[in-house]
């Protein structure tokens, strides 16, 4: 908590620059704008804030400490508060998920909310679109379609900022995005089948890639605990769009892939969760739903697409999990699950912990 609040006290240096110095580096996405501070006492790297101010008069920031530890904050001068006071705020995020936060006082005019690492809070801010707030009477709407830059711009910020130290400060919103049109070549697919991003060339070292992502697909079915009798596709049966960058395997409940995505000029992670989801789409004769965006699992950023089809051939849903590949470009799991089991409908907290489970393995199986 002590941390938490250090933070938010560095947040008055948007608006006072006096209590901290910074910003170092550059955080500018959507209205958004931000970078890294440091403790004008110590010197000391302290967080990674964005913030944004609104037409109603207030001030809205995401901070992010150099543990990891999440904050929102808001500011506006026409409050009057003690600080410590509990401030009550209803936040709801796409006219959906809706939370009863006690907000803290830091001063009159400012307040925090803390969002803990895989809060529920905190993972429907991440993939939500707009945002609004209700307290003391009066409803704050906010634009959040940036946040999907925004947050792995402030997660790059602090892993840069660790490990290099302030003089590492860099664009950090350039470090996470394409300044370009991806160049993608998309392939009829579906949740049916393996194959959901083509390169844009013929790949080298297709031996080695095979071998990758071989390796990887057997540390994730080891993980993965939720898979029931799980095993690889031998690579006779392994679909031709995956045999020389990929590996499958198929479970008793789901089926699944992993893909190495070599690099590719001006391509970001949410480029290929875009791309695949926009592929399963034009694969889908009948009710169709998609999302993409990024999550934070151990300080490393996942980028997540998901699609489901509901059509008169099958009812599944397809869960991506894109990681950065430590030699360049993208290493990609597939999850592909049934919308039922026999006789049973999967509800939604059972769903919600199955893609969990997958995420973790994903990450796991590459970092471990």
């Amino acid at each position: 908590m002590r941390v938490i609040i250090a933070a938010l006290v560095l947040f008055v240096t948007i608006v006072n620059p006096v209590h901290a110095r910074g910003p170092y580096g550059r955080i500018s996405v959507a209205g958004w704008s931000g970078g890294a501070y440091t403790d004008d006492k110590t010197g000391q790297f302290s967080n990674c804030i964005a913030s944004a101010n609104y037409k109603s008069g207030i001030n809205f920031g995401v901070l992010v400490t150099k543990t990891y530890s999440w904050v929102l904050a808001f500011t506006h001068q026409s409050w009057t508060l003690s600080q410590g006071q509990k401030f009550p705020i209803v936040l709801s995020f796409d006219g959906r998920n809706t939370f009863n936060v006690d907000a803290v006082a830091m001063s009159g005019t400012m307040v925090f909310v803390p969002m803990p690492d895989n809060s529920a809070l905190i993972k429907s801010f991440r993939a939500a679109r707009t945002m609004s707030a209700f307290a003391q009477g009066h409803l704050f709407q906010f634009d959040l379609s940036g946040t999907s830059v925004l947050i792995p711009a402030l997660v790059t910020c602090v892993k840069t900022i660790n490990a290099g130290g302030i003089a590492s400060a860099t664009d950090f919103t350039a470090a996470v995005t394409a300044n370009a049109t991806p160049k993608l070549v998309a392939p009829n697919t579906s949740p049916t089948n393996a194959s959901s991003l083509e390169p844009a060339r013929p790949q080298e070292g297709s031996a080695e890639l095979q071998l990758e992502a071989m390796q990887l697909a057997s540390n994730f079915i080891l993980k993965a605990n939720s898979l029931s009798h799980p095993a690889l596709v031998s690579r006779s049966e392994t679909p031709v769009a995956l045999a020389s960058t990929g590996a499958a395997w198929k479970a008793d409940n789901a089926t699944g892939f992993v893909r190495i995505i070599p690099p590719q000029p001006n391509v970001a992670g949410l480029d290929v969760a875009a791309a695949i989801v926009g592929n399963d789409a034009k694969n889908c004769k009948g009710k169709f739903a998609s999302a993409r965006n990024s999550e934070l699992i151990d300080s490393e950023v996942v980028f997540r697409g998901m699609s489901s089809c509901e059509d008169s051939e099958k009812s599944a849903i397809a869960e991506y999990f894109i990681l950065p590949r430590k030699a360049g470009g993208f290493i990609m799991f597939s999850v592909i699950t049934p919308t039922k089991t026999i006789g049973q409908q999967i509800q939604g907290q059972q769903r919600d912990e199955l893609n969990a489970g997958f995420r973790k393995a994903a990450y796991t199986s590459v970092n471990q």
